[in-house]
């Protein structure tokens, strides 16, 4: 069983990890795209089914896998995965 304070509290040390290096991004089209896949992974993490965000266009696949490898292993600090 999940305990609630717990989870609460990586649910807040996430977010607020997340939204700094969001906030860090300053081409409009990255940092919407990595807010859109960090509230994904926060869904995630509270065990709604969500889907992945669209690829905007302008976003190269370099930056778009780097926004993704970084907040994916912030998501795994606070969420680690049960095996």
């Amino acid at each position: 069983m999940i305990n609630l304070t717990d989870f609460g509290d990586a649910l807040l040390g996430f977010n607020s990890e997340a939204v700094i290096y969001c906030q860090g991004i300053s081409e409009p089209v990255a940092h919407d795209y990595a807010m859109d896949y960090a509230r994904m992974l926060q869904n995630r993490a509270k065990g709604v089914e969500a889907l992945q965000p669209r690829f905007p266009v302008g976003l190269f696949e370099p930056n778009r896998k780097l926004i993704r490898s970084t907040l994916d292993r912030m998501s795994e600090k606070y969420f680690p995965q049960k095996h």
